[in-house]
């Protein structure tokens, strides 16, 4: 594990610096079944010591349900998302989301908080952000080449667990290909979590049963990906992950307080 740590960190090796940026939607389409927005954004970067400006697409989609009136149209049942550079996919992301009041506007308005979201990461990700960088030497963990996968999902009161895959080949190193599953705990100082408080340290976990789960969720919520529908989620699958963190009290999970 520590020679994997130590190669984590001497693959990012280039200088990169880049500043937040908003998305710009371009167009709205209405499909049968579904709405997706199309947008784009410019993030500058430095590379190599270059200055460059790189030109990212989103896609989003959401149910044809979706109210869209001004106060609602936040409120989406589920949320896919789709980022491309160069026409290549850099990442993808599935949420199931509550509706609820909106923390940060006024009266009426509702909003949508995820509280169960799978991430996939491509071989290019470290574009977009450059603390993945070293992804690009993992070997696929999906069909379509995701390199880096963590399902990451709200528990109790402002917290959050995550579990994720991955897997390497070190055979230069003597130390042959690696699978590895890990989960971690995150605390967080507001209802939103978005200003991390604490972390729980990474743990490794060694089970075929979570390994079994972990992989039908991963490959089911791709095809809702593809499908554009609603993933379902057991309870009893919840369970088997939530096995992996023996700290964790609250086996419900929640959106916020």
């Amino acid at each position: 594990m520590r020679i994997l740590l130590i190669l984590f960190f001497a693959l990012i090796n280039i200088e990169v610096w880049a500043e937040d940026f908003k998305w710009k939607l371009k167009k709205t389409v209405e499909h049968e079944n579904y709405y997706e927005n199309y947008g784009t954004g410019i993030k500058k970067t430095k590379i190599d010591g270059k200055n460059k400006k790189l030109k990212f697409e989103l896609r989003e989609f959401f149910p044809i349900e979706t109210a869209r009136n001004s106060k609602e149209e936040q409120c989406k049942d589920f949320r896919i998302q789709e980022i491309t550079y160069k026409s290549k996919m850099i990442e993808q992301s599935y949420s199931l989301n509550d509706c609820l009041p909106c923390i940060d506007k006024g009266a009426g308005y509702m909003c949508a908080y995820p509280y169960f979201q799978v991430f996939y990461f491509y071989e290019d990700y470290g574009i977009f952000d450059p603390t993945y960088a070293a992804i690009s030497d993992n070997l696929d963990i999906t069909n379509d080449g995701a390199k880096l996968v963590y399902i990451s999902i709200n528990i109790g009161s402002r917290e959050q667990v995550r579990f994720s895959e991955l897997k390497t080949d070190l055979e230069s190193l003597g130390v042959g290909k690696a699978h590895l599953f890990k989960s971690q705990i995150f605390k967080y100082n507001t209802r939103l979590r978005k200003i991390e408080s604490e972390k729980s340290k990474l743990k490794n976990t060694q089970n075929q049963v979570f390994e079994m789960v972990f992989t039908r969720i991963k490959d089911n919520t791709l095809n809702n990906i593809a499908n554009k529908t609603k993933l379902n989620i057991r309870e009893k699958d919840l369970k088997i992950l939530f096995s992996a963190e023996p700290s964790l009290s609250i086996t419900k999970f929640q959106t916020r307080d």
